[in-house]
């Protein structure tokens, strides 16, 4: 079973009445700020099952995405500019609409997506509207998606000292500061909650331990 997501958002007034509603039913950046805070993010009882997209820049920043299990491939990447720039990655999902990902850290400058497989971006033309600019970017495959982060991963574990095992999801109460060492270890950073990046250590964890 994937990792539990919210359900019902509930609020208390100082009176002592309450008002709950579908969590699904607030504005998406509400929905997204909320499940960055670490109360409403819990982590993934079996990280196999999820879906994870690296993000790499040209100066080696990384950042770790879940999205959603039902995505299944990247259908485009492409930054508008009006003045500033912002990144679109679009995902294809099998049960509906695409997931869209924004990326506003210099989204001109990201080099590589890693997602199922990996990526290398380039860019391929840019169309101008008034004032704003689109700059749409081809993606080069690759190869294998995992190869380099599982053997950036183990010399991590071996610098830090840290058995795979103590990453498993059944020891997460003990694990969360010895995610936090392989994280560094690693350059990752999260994309948006810092949950996703302990799920995917815990999942190159269980890949090496197959």
């Amino acid at each position: 079973m994937p990792r539990p997501s919210p359900r019902n958002i509930t609020v208390e007034f100082d009176d002592g009445s309450e008002v709950t509603v579908p969590f699904e039913s607030l504005p998406l950046h509400l929905q997204q700020e909320i499940i960055r805070q670490p109360f409403a993010s819990k982590p993934s009882t079996d990280p196999g099952q999820e879906r994870y997209l690296i993000l790499e820049w040209d100066d080696g920043w990384k950042e770790v995405f879940e999205v959603a299990p039902s995505c299944t491939d990247i259908n485009r990447y492409y930054v508008i500019s009006r003045p500033e720039d912002v990144g679109r990655l679009s995902l294809n999902r099998g049960d509906g609409y695409p997931e869209l990902i924004e990326v506003i850290r210099r989204p001109l400058d990201l080099k590589k997506i890693t997602f199922m497989e990996e990526f290398r971006l380039e860019k391929d033309r840019s169309t101008r509207e008034g004032k704003k600019v689109d700059h749409f970017f081809k993606l080069s495959w690759e190869g294998d998606s995992l190869s380099g982060y599982l053997d950036d991963f183990k010399r991590a574990l071996s610098d830090e000292g840290i058995d795979p095992g103590q990453l498993s999801p059944e020891k997460r109460d003990q694990g969360t500061e010895l995610h936090e060492r392989i994280r560094r270890r690693m350059g990752l950073r999260a994309g948006q909650r810092q949950q996703d990046v302990h799920d995917f250590i815990a999942y190159l964890a269980r890949r090496i331990g197959e």
